[in-house]
């Protein structure tokens, strides 16, 4: 399939190559949405700090977004400014607490942001998500900052791996609290050993410039959570961007088919209008046709 969206993919999919040969496209998918002015701050801390793709997240409770059965995001209405140096996303954050709140994933509010995220509160939550609407999001965000209701298992990863959906871990928690430090460090040793060290990113979380830290700085704060340096590199690099990759095919394509287009006249491998029934031959014992 040949299309114009198809150009859009390939020129996000070479953006991080062709952004800075010499530096890792490190990347930072949930920073708190900024207020109005503020946007500058964030650009100039995360280039410095050697970030190449950055996420501004709102986070919405399902459990109060319904006003009279429509979905009520309440996002910030100010426009984010641009940034050339870095390329700037847009996140949502959906809590569940009940099943029937997963429906929310397919309104088509959520294709005004990037990315899409899930906070899923209970084992039943996270398993229908992950089965039922696995391609209407792409990351689960799990409050790893109290003690998990459920244990982690190897089936709940599998499909998650399968459709892209990656865990998120956000370390902002361990520098602010050591409280939720303590339940952090022991969520994410069960998640680094059921994931076997894939299928999860890293993320600041930050509500501020103060709690975001350096790629290198978080690869080493990581290591005290039993992740290792490989592993927390790529849920801050390559991880990340399959997430960014995958929300440009949730908005801009329905059904895995981007858009069709016919073929110029000049291509040589192009269909012909009229087959020709003299170039083929029946096989009567075979029942087929050869060409």
């Amino acid at each position: 399939v040949s299309t114009q969206s198809t150009g859009v993919l390939n020129y996000h999919t070479n953006y991080f190559i062709q952004t800075n040969l010499r530096m890792e496209s490190f990347c930072d998918l949930n920073i708190q949405f900024p207020k109005l002015g503020q946007e500058k701050v964030y650009f100039d801390l995360c280039y410095r700090l050697g970030y190449r793709l950055i996420a501004f997240n709102h986070t919405v409770d399902l459990s109060k977004a319904f006003v009279k059965g429509k979905l009520q995001l309440n996002v910030p209405k100010h426009k984010l400014e641009t940034c050339s140096r870095l390329k700037v996303l847009r996140r949502v954050t959906l809590i569940c607490s009940e099943s029937n709140q997963l429906r929310a994933l397919k309104n088509p509010v959520l294709n005004e942001f990037d990315i899409v995220a899930v906070s899923p509160t209970t084992e039943e939550l996270l398993t229908q998500s992950v089965q039922l609407f696995q391609h209407s999001f792409q990351i689960i965000s799990l409050d790893f900052t109290k003690r998990l209701p459920f244990r982690l298992k190897h089936t709940h990863l599998v499909p998650c791996k399968i459709n892209n959906v990656l865990m998120e871990v956000c370390y902002m928690s361990a520098i602010k609290d050591s409280a939720s430090c303590r339940n952090i460090v022991s969520n994410c040793i069960d998640l680094n050993w059921t994931s076997r060290g894939r299928s999860f990113i890293i993320s600041s979380g930050a509500e501020d410039p103060f709690f975001i830290r350096g790629p290198y700085d978080v690869i080493n704060l990581v290591s005290l959570f039993g992740i290792s340096f490989k592993s927390a590199k790529a849920a801050l690099s390559t991880n990340s961007e399959t997430i960014f990759l995958k929300g440009l095919t949730r908005t801009q394509t329905f059904n895995g088919i981007v858009q069709s287009s016919s073929p110029n006249t000049s291509d040589s491998w192009r269909i012909p209008e009229k087959l020709d029934l003299s170039e083929l031959e029946i096989d009567n014992s075979r029942k087929k046709l050869k060409t």
